[in-house]
């Protein structure tokens, strides 16, 4: 999983400069933010960590089919590559997700 985040940050730096898309100045402290909720999650055990997994990842697939909905409604010819790639790129989410769900992410409920 790990390789396909790295991988997936990759092509979303790619596609902001390709697009002119800024960074927001809130980039830092969602880094800082993710970085503590794995940490966090991994100090409390495998099984938290992967709940945190699974609910990131089902969040991260919602997003994306938002993004292709949109997309889709707007031009599905001219956005072709486009949601080719966010295609791809939640496919991977929710197998992330899935991968979880194997790992007992499940097993751990909210107190």
């Amino acid at each position: 999983m790990w390789n396909d985040e790295k991988e997936h940050l990759d092509t979303m730096e790619r596609l902001a400069a390709k697009h002119n898309v800024p960074h927001t100045v809130f980039s830092p402290i969602f880094s800082v933010a993710a970085y503590a909720l794995g940490v966090g999650t991994a100090l409390l055990g495998k099984e938290s960590a992967m709940a945190c997994t699974v609910a990131v990842e089902e969040l991260i697939g919602q997003h994306y089919n938002e993004q292709l909905k949109e997309l889709l409604a707007d031009d599905p010819e001219t956005h072709k590559e486009l949601l080719k790639t966010l295609t791809r790129l939640r496919d991977e989410e929710l197998h992330h997700h899935d991968t979880g769900v194997e790992h007992d992410g499940l097993k751990v409920s909210a107190l």
